[in-house]
C-alpha cells in the first residue's frame, strides 16, 4: 500500500476549472492540504491521463466537484476510479462538493449516498469548507459552534492575507515585506475591534 503524497485529489469538469483551482488554493493556503489539482501537477507534452490516476492513487481523498453539468467523460471515469480504489481501500474518501449551480440531481447514485460539502452558496461557507475540511481529514464533522458572524474588519483582514499568499507566490515578496503586511493588517482589525 503506497503512502499518501496528497491529501485530496480534485476531480472536476473543465467547465468549473476556475471555480475549483479557487478551492484549491483556500485548502493549501488556509488549512494546509497538499492538493492534487490538474492545472498545478501536468507536465505539458507528458500523459495526462496516466499522471491523473497516478494521482488518484496517490491521494488519501478524492473531491468530485460537481456543477451543473452530468459528469461525463474523463471526469464520470476519475468518479469510478475513486470510487473503485475506496471498494479496495475503505480509508480512502469520496467527497462529492456541489458547486454554484450543482445539483444531487446530476450525481450518481453511488455519490449521491455520501455526505457532500456544500458550496452551492459560494465559496465563503465556513460550514460547507469545514465539512470539507473534516471529510478530507477522514474525521467526523462534529457539532458546529454557534458563533458571532465575523466582523467586516475581520473579513477585511482574512481578505487581504489571502490575497497576500496569493501576490507572494506570483511575485516572490521577501519574507520580511510579508511579515510586515501580515502584522499591519492584524493590527489594524485588532484595533478596529478595541474600539467596539
Amino acid at each position: 500500500m503506497v503512502l499518501p503524497v496528497f491529501n485530496v485529489f480534485m476531480s472536476h469538469s473543465h467547465h468549473d476549472a476556475e471555480w475549483v483551482e479557487e478551492l484549491a488554493r483556500r485548502l493549501e493556503d488556509v488549512h494546509n492540504m497538499k492538493v492534487w489539482l490538474d492545472k498545478w501537477i501536468l507536465v505539458p507534452g507528458k500523459s495526462w491521463q496516466q499522471a491523473m490516476a497516478k494521482g488518484l492513487n496517490e491521494a488519501k481523498t478524492c473531491a468530485v466537484c460537481v456543477g451543473k453539468n452530468t459528469p461525463t467523460g474523463w471526469f464520470r471515469e476519475e468518479i469510478e476510479r475513486a470510487l473503485d480504489i475506496q471498494t479496495k481501500n475503505a480509508e480512502f474518501g469520496v467527497i462529492p462538493v456541489l458547486l454554484p449551480e450543482g445539483s444531487p440531481d446530476v450525481m450518481s447514485e453511488f455519490l449521491s449516498l455520501r455526505t457532500w460539502a456544500d458550496f452551492r452558496n459560494g465559496q465563503d461557507q465556513e460550514y460547507a469548507m469545514h465539512v470539507l475540511v473534516q471529510g478530507i481529514k477522514g474525521e467526523p464533522i462534529g457539532r458546529w459552534p454557534v458563533t458571532a458572524s465575523p466582523s467586516d474588519s475581520e473579513k477585511i483582514c482574512r481578505e487581504r492575507l489571502r490575497a497576500l499568499e496569493e501576490f507572494k507566490r506570483g511575485y516572490g515578496l521577501s519574507e520580511e515585506v510579508v511579515i510586515e503586511f501580515q502584522r499591519k493588517s492584524v493590527a489594524e482589525w485588532y484595533e478596529s475591534k478595541k474600539g467596539k
